[in-house]
């Protein structure tokens, strides 16, 4: 039964990751194909927020009604936070590594290519410490 059960969650965490990095790749397109049409704001000095999409999902997916395609870019020596996570966040770090301190764990650095979940509640600080500018894509999943 216990293998069942751990061969169960594994199957959500893969369905999860690999779907992350689908809309990675949907998003990756979608970035460069519309970088014009996109909804852009400034966040803090040096970081800005371009909207991409909204897209539906095409099945249901039990307790969401769609999804958000953005990124976040921070210019070297900008600052972002703190701020607290509304909504279940599957970002993407590109460019340069972003220094992230989130509250109730040890600062960490997020290197290009790291994929990590930021939870609703979540109160972060992100940091670009380098000579680069740092980028963070983001699949917001919007409550139903």
């Amino acid at each position: 039964m216990e293998h069942v059960q751990a061969k169960s969650e594994f199957d959500r965490r893969s369905v999860l990751i690999f779907g992350a990095a689908g809309a990675a790749a949907l998003f990756g397109g979608a970035s460069s194909a519309s970088a014009n049409e996109a909804k852009v704001e400034e966040l803090a000095p040096g970081v800005t927020l371009r909207t991409f999409k909204e897209v539906a999902p095409v099945g249901p997916v039990p307790g969401f009604s769609k999804a958000l395609l953005m990124e976040i870019t921070f210019q070297p020596g900008s600052k972002f936070g703190p701020d607290t996570s509304k909504t279940v966040d599957i970002c993407e770090i590109q460019g340069a590594p972003l220094y992230a301190e989130i509250e109730g764990k040890e600062p960490f650095t997020l290197q290009p290519g790291d994929i990590y979940f930021c939870p609703v509640g979540n109160v972060e600080t992100d940091t670009n410490k380098s000579d680069k500018p740092s980028i963070m894509r983001i699949i917001e999943l919007v409550p139903a």
